[in-house]
């Protein structure tokens, strides 16, 4: 690495291995770089937060004995703990417990109140009924109900002013923010979307704006709620939200906070004078600019996480949060902050238990508690996952001394990585790395933990991003890729105009898939965000995966664009000082890079996705070379009972309705139903299984271990056996639980809790025809995608060649085989000619080809050991494309009798697209 970038490593200021070591041991041998997703709990928490538990009686803070009374302490005391971290008190903040972030921005979209005050009558003015808060409700006096009798409510609509807000969102925003359009265009409040730029633009410009109205006190708001309009009558003021997040979750690109203040003076009042999106031709009312007390919510869930937010600064009127951002642990439990002068503007129009005073069930009549938390927090508390959240806050203040030190350690940690990554030039001088944004300016105050890109090949086009997780997890790096719940982001960052985005839609690309390049262009993009125990051995090894995965030549590292300030090194460690900053561009020799334990020194990977396309041309049937060509025979029957467990090599066998006789009839799943495989659990491939014919048993082997259950379902077993449920391919599959003896096995010898043997009962249809996008109509097992998988020795050789070239591994044709796990094996013939063939006979039996197999990174499981290697993968991407499409789909269009059987002594011929011309 140029001495340029080894000075980025700039050392925290905690111990870091010491935090691994005590708290995060189980991740030996993973690299977790997803921490704006989730970050990782850690050993400490979880022991204290299980030990206060042990040692605690609580219960439902709703009652009144001691156990609740205890729970409701703890509660307030984490609701306290809570103000504390974000530096500030229960005299500024309310603390309203949520499940998390996106449940804090529902609770303000649905319970602002975007019609401003409104005026409501009843028939003696006892209850007090707005817009926003239609369930009658007693006027309370010093927090006590009034002695004014209660009637039911008489409203009067011609007595009413509506007032319609308004709600402003910056496009770069979570779709958990954009979801707030719903609420407010419902309400009749104008949306307005702006980008970033355009934010800069409004606010950077007001250097300071005087206040509308003292909007630091609640009471001083609501005595200035209206304004004298002309005419001398009452103008009710407008109420307008505006929602941006403190740190983009996609770019890691940080906003400024000093837009809260600016905002709730007025900054964007001259936005109001536009077209707003959901108003087309809509009379703007004069003097709208005059009109509005606005509120701003502040998307601080990705900010917190790794970010310090001092609330006595700052103060915006909504802050949610999710504390597993943060610690890790529990999920589904956050918070929203309310400041003080916004407690008034959320109103309320359900009440669930515990938080009224008083309901009468025989009348619409409500008195709802008058704390803002105890009004909104329905129903019972999370009171035993409430500690866990003091547990945590504690734990990483012990760890890293607070949240500054997060913060720069995070920020040293994703710039090195990036400067990096934008170094990278394949060997034509090209780019390898696209990054979001493209000149970002690296300063801790404006970017936080989060690095986004693109992989480039080097005549510039795009790697989809699924191909990069693919290789990321033979590296056993976590990452995460796609459009990342922020489409704005995602939109501006990788151009994808409003007409783009449609096409996309319609090539069948949604939101969360793996389709990731859409005409050749990128549809997502790959990010890595790092968390407080991460250390710069996760950098490099995702590095090093880039390197040798995605570089096409030598590496050649241009540094020369980066400037290194004298502040970036001054923590420098010793062994880094004294070298010069002149070396801006090196060649490194691929062969010092060394890759996992079992494989060879690693070289220069030349031609990396030169091609979507084979590199080998294509050969049909009558264009052969009979010298060089040998004709095609079938060479190989094997069947795989158990999905993704080791398969039976047969000389002959039956065919049956979803292909061969008991292949994938089997498939192992959790309790919940989740299906097992070795993309997910490389071990299984372990699993051995046989079937003996004569006493009507699959049997199963694991290291000597065995056992065995029937292959047909006994009389009456199906009725009486419990039914389990699972999911292949996307289809939800009911299956006959094959017992519990079986499912012990399994859970032990897989080291896996709650696993069932099942075996398949309903039919499934078929996912391909010959264009890959439809059905045949035929029948399959519990195989993903087709009845027969076909591979081809020829294209198995020419890859095994390509391999050995590049001297990354070393691989006999028979390993290879077994890595792709197909039905039929076929030689003779050209390398790659079985991508023209339309139709397949053997013997009497004619198949429909269905397109090719798209491959992932089970092919680099070894089958004999379990364990996974790069190979075939990284020579695949290189010589077959992005989706490294091997070997063929196939479904039988003949009609099947009983006793049909496929031998290797079939005839084998072929049809080609050629021949068809």
């Amino acid at each position: 690495m140029a001495a340029v970038l080894e000075k980025l490593k700039i050392p925290p200021n905690y111990d870091v291995e010491r935090v691994i070591k005590e708290d995060f041991d189980r991740l030996k041998g993973h690299y977790y770089l997803d921490h704006a997703a989730a970050t990782l709990y850690s050993d400490s928490q979880i022991q204290a937060a299980s030990a206060e538990l042990q040692n605690s009686l609580l219960g439902n803070p709703h009652s009144r004995s001691c156990v609740s009374d205890a729970a409701t302490r703890i509660v307030d005391s984490v609701r306290q703990r809570i103000l504390d971290h974000f530096n500030t008190t229960a005299d500024e903040y309310d603390v309203i417990f949520t499940s998390g972030a996106t449940q804090a921005l529902k609770i303000v979209a649905e319970h602002f109140n975007w019609h401003g005050s409104e005026e409501t009558c009843t028939e003696n003015g006892d209850i007090n009924i707005s817009k926003n808060n239609p369930e009658p409700t007693i006027q309370l006096e010093n927090g006590h109900v009034s002695n004014s009798s209660v009637q039911e409510e008489v409203f009067d609509s011609h007595r009413k002013e509506k007032t319609h807000g308004a709600f402003v969102y910056a496009m770069e925003n979570h779709t958990s923010v954009l979801g707030m359009r719903g609420p407010a265009a419902a309400n009749g409040a104008d949306v307005y979307c702006l980008q970033t730029e355009q934010l800069h633009h409004v606010l950077d410009k007001c250097k300071t704006l005087p206040s509308k109205t003292n909007l630091n006190h609640t009471d001083a708001r609501e005595k200035d709620n209206s304004v004298r309009a002309p005419n001398g009558s009452r103008k009710k003021k407008r109420h307008c939200l505006f929602a941006y997040s403190a740190q983009c979750n996609f770019s890691g690109v940080k906003s400024p906070l000093v837009w809260i203040d600016k905002v709730q003076k007025g900054a964007l009042d001259p936005v109001l004078k536009r077209q707003p999106l959901n108003k087309n031709n809509a009379h703007l009312p004069e003097n709208t600019a005059d009109d509005c007390i606005w509120y701003v919510v502040l998307d601080a869930a990705g900010f917190t996480a790794t970010c310090p937010l001092d609330l006595s600064q700052w103060k915006p009127d909504f802050v949610p949060v999710s504390f597993y951002k943060i610690f890790g642990y529990p999920t589904g439990l956050g918070c929203l902050l309310v400041h003080q002068r916004a407690w008034t503007v959320l109103g309320k129009t359900y009440f669930g238990g515990g938080s009224v005073l008083m309901i009468d069930s025989r009348r619409i009549v409500a008195v709802p508690r008058p704390v803002l938390h105890d009004k909104f927090e329905d129903g019972t508390l999370a009171f035993l996952n409430i500690p866990a959240v003091r547990n945590g806050l504690d734990t990483i203040e012990n760890h890293t001394g607070g949240m500054k030190n997060i913060q720069q350690h995070v920020f040293n940690l994703a710039r090195y990585t990036h400067h990096s990554l934008r170094s990278f030039r394949h060997g034509n001088g090209a780019p390898v790395v696209e990054a979001y944004p493209k000149d970002a300016n690296w300063d801790v105050r404006t970017q936080g933990s989060i690095v986004n890109f693109s992989i480039l090949k080097s005549d510039g086009t795009y790697v989809g991003y699924s191909q990069v997780e693919k290789f990321a997890s033979l590296y056993n790096i976590h990452l995460r890729t796609g459009c990342l719940c922020n489409p704005g982001a995602c939109q501006k960052y990788l151009d994808i105009s409003e007409e783009t985005l449609i096409q996309q839609f319609k090539a069948g690309h949604v939101c969360g898939d793996a389709h990731d390049l859409v005409e050749g262009l990128p549809t997502g993009s790959v990010r890595i965000s790092f968390g407080y125990m991460n250390s710069y051995k996760d950098a490099d090894q995702l590095l090093q995966m880039v390197k040798e995965c995605f570089v096409e030549g030598n590496l050649i590292i241009d540094s020369s664009w980066i400037e290194v300030q004298p502040c970036l090194v001054e923590k420098e460690s010793h062994h880094m000082r004294g070298q010069t900053e002149s070396e801006k561009l090196e060649i490194v020799n691929r062969n010092e890079e060394h890759c996992d334990g079992d494989e060879s020194t690693v070289r220069t990977i030349n031609g990396y996705l030169d091609s979507d396309v084979t590199n080998t041309p294509l050969q049909v049937e009558n264009e052969r070379n009979v010298t060089s060509a040998p004709p095609l025979k079938l060479t190989n029957i094997i069947l795989y009972p158990v999905k993704s467990c080791s398969g039976i090599s047969v000389r002959e066998w039956s065919i049956g309705e979803e292909g061969l006789k008991y292949d994938r009839q089997w498939m192992i799943v959790t309790n919940s139903g989740t299906t097992l495989t070795q993309k997910r659990l490389p071990i299984m491939s372990l699993i051995k299984p046989s079937i003996d014919m004569i006493n009507g048993l699959l049997k199963l082997s694991f290291k000597g271990e065995s056992i065995a259950v029937p292959l047909e379902p006994q009389d009456g077993s199906t009725r009486d056996a419990s039914l389990c449920r699972g999911v292949v391919c996307g289809d939800r599959i009911r299956g006959h639980d094959c017992g519990p003896e079986v499912g012990a096995w399994l859970s032990r010898v897989l080291q896996q809790p709650d696993l069932k043997l099942m075996q398949q009962l309903n039919k499934r249809t078929g996912k391909l025809d010959s264009k890959g996008n439809g059905s045949l109509g035929e029948s399959l097992s519990f195989a993903n995608e087709s009845q027969y998988l076909v591979i081809h020795r020829a294209s198995v050789r020419k890859l095994l060649q390509d391999i050995s070239e590049k001297g990354l591994a070393k691989l006999t044709e028979e390993e290879l085989v077994s890595r792709f796990r197909a039905n039929l094996v076929l030689d003779g013939g050209e390398p790659y000619e079985e991508d023209s063939w339309e139709e397949l006979l053997l013997g009497k039996l004619r198949f429909k080809v269905q397109g090719g197999c798209n491959r992932c990174q089970m092919v680099g499981v070894i089958p004999e050991t379990g364990e996974r290697m790069k190979e075939p993968m990284i020579t695949l991407a290189a010589t077959r494309g992005s989706y490294m499409k091997f070997g063929i789909h196939a479904a039988a269009v003949s009609s099947v009798s009983i006793d049909e059987t496929i031998s290797v002594r079939s005839k084998v011929r072929v049809t080609s697209n050629a021949d068809l011309m």
